[in-house]
């Protein structure tokens, strides 16, 4: 027999972009193309030592941000 416990879980439910406020719920289209970054400023980082830098941003924001240096490559196949 196993013996279980409830347990109180977060999940993300949606994401609303950084940039723009536009929102999407997990399972919209959209959602699936959002990019969350997560990263911690290492010894030299701007953003300073051991801080926490995080965003979400949408396509679209991601795309007029940084366009014209993304590489997008088709799949093969």
């Amino acid at each position: 027999m196993k013996k279980l416990q409830k347990k109180m879980v977060r999940r993300i439910s949606g994401y609303i972009c950084d940039r723009c406020g536009r929102e999407a719920e997990i399972g919209d289209m959209e959602a699936e193309e959002f990019i969350s970054i997560e990263r911690v400023g290492g010894y030299h980082s701007i953003f300073g030592d051991g801080n926490q830098i995080s965003t979400d941003i949408c396509q679209h924001c991601l795309k007029d941000i940084l366009g014209e240096w993304l590489r997008v490559t088709p799949c093969a196949g």
